[in-house]
């Protein structure tokens, strides 16, 4: 593949048509890797705990109730 666009006419309009394709594979390709490479673990991963760790550490700080601990942990299925 040729990436040098002042160079395509004279190779033909195929060297155009690989240039565009080469570039859109680039694209694609970092698409993935930030979407499905270590950008999930980075942006989309989560503990499905921690809402009830969170919870459990405003119980015990003092932040909260027992009745409001009691009642937020059975709705949040802890």
């Amino acid at each position: 593949m040729v990436f040098f666009w002042p160079f395509w006419w004279g190779y033909g309009s195929w060297s155009l048509i690989w240039d565009i394709a080469g570039i859109a594979l680039f694209f694609i390709v970092f698409y993935l890797f930030f979407r499905y490479g270590f950008g999930f673990i980075r942006w989309h991963y989560h503990d499905p705990d921690e809402p009830c760790e969170i919870l459990r550490k405003r119980y015990a700080s003092g932040e909260i109730t027992k009745e409001e601990y009691e009642q937020k942990k059975k709705d949040l299925g802890c």
